[in-house]
Parts: C-alpha cells; sequence; structure tokens
C-alpha cells in the first residue's frame, strides 16, 4: 500500500529551499520564483514529489520573507513533518531564522522535525551552534547539507524520514522499510 507523505520545507529567504525541491523531486518541479536583487524568491511555494519505498512524499518549499508569512500557516496545513533550512554560510543568516523557527516551533509544537544547516561548503556557522543560535532543542536532529549535493538532501530526508517513524511506530525507518516495490529510491 503506498503511503502519502507532505514535507514542508521551511526557512527565511536564501536559505536553499527552492534548490532543496529541484534536487530531491523526481518530477519537474513547480516554483513560484520572481527575481529579486542578487537572486530571486519564492512568492508562493515551490512544489516536487519523491517516492520512497512505499511513501509518497510531496515536498512543498515555503516563502521565506516574512511579508510572505500568511502562507505558512496555510501551506503547512495538514503536512505531517517539516524540515526547518537555514543558510550556514554567516552567522546574520542564521540568527535571521530565529523569528521564523520560533514561529514554527510555536505554531506547529508536535509536528516532527529536524533543522538542516545548509552552504556548509562554505559554512561560517557549525551545526553545534546553529542548534545554540536558534533554541533548538536537544531531542531535534540538526543536520549538516549542502542543497545541491543529492546524497545529502536524500540523506535529509532520510533522517527526517527515521524521526518520524520512531516517533510513530518506536523503530527505525530504513529498518521498517526493508522490502520495496522495485521502484523506490535506494536509500543509504
Amino acid at each position: 500500500m503506498v503511503k502519502v507523505f507532505k514535507l514542508v520545507i521551511a526557512g527565511p529567504y536564501g536559505a536553499g529551499k527552492t534548490t532543496f525541491v529541484k534536487t530531491l523531486s523526481e518530477v519537474v518541479p513547480i516554483e513560484t520564483d520572481v527575481p529579486a536583487p542578487g537572486k530571486s524568491t519564492t512568492v508562493a511555494f515551490d512544489y516536487g514529489k519523491i517516492r520512497v519505498n512505499d511513501i509518497v512524499v510531496h515536498l512543498f518549499g515555503i516563502p521565506g520573507q516574512e511579508r510572505f508569512n500568511f502562507l505558512w500557516r496555510i501551506i503547512a496545513r495538514g503536512m505531517h513533518a517539516y524540515i526547518f533550512m537555514v543558510d550556514s554560510s554567516s552567522l546574520e543568516s542564521v540568527k535571521s531564522a530565529i523569528f521564523m523557527y520560533n514561529y514554527f516551533t510555536s505554531t506547529f509544537p508536535t509536528t516532527p522535525h529536524v533543522v538542516a544547516a545548509n552552504k556548509q561548503d562554505i559554512a561560517k556557522v557549525d551545526i553545534n551552534n546553529v542548534r545554540m543560535i536558534l533554541g533548538v532543542k536537544p531531542d531535534i536532529k540538526v543536520v549538516p547539507l549542502i542543497a545541491i549535493n543529492k546524497k545529502m538532501v536524500l540523506e535529509t530526508l532520510v533522517v527526517l524520514l527515521d524521526e518520524v517513524h520512531r516517533l510513530m511506530y518506536g523503530s527505525s525507518f530504513q529498518q521498517g522499510n526493508s522490502h520495496g516495490t522495485g521502484n523506490e529510491k535506494t536509500l543509504m
């Protein structure tokens, strides 16, 4: 039986959410980016999809600018989990994530999530400092990420799915999904 899983990729402007969705999606992603100074910005959401074993994961990257915060709750409605991404290439970028991270943890306090410290190839802030700056609880995983690296993106997804599976069933996702249909992505 195929299960459907809604995953939200949240984080401030420039964290790499669109890149994450594009790197992970098996279908051509839907993007709502418009030009912005120096890069583009998402104004509605990004959408992609990937199948992992017997789970179809629908990926929703939300806009990171606070002026679009009315969309955060709308897009997050019905999510099973979220990945909160931060740009770890500068201290200012990590600090700019505090408001949005607090919003998500207070608005969705029981929703499983992991924090992904993106841009680890040029990181100025390590994952332990990301944890401290954002005030991430000890039981929440903070993982290193380079969103253009498919292997790291898949590993981030597996860490999240493991966490969700552990909370729901008390065991690892990878242990519980050793069988497959032959069409699934090979993880690990």
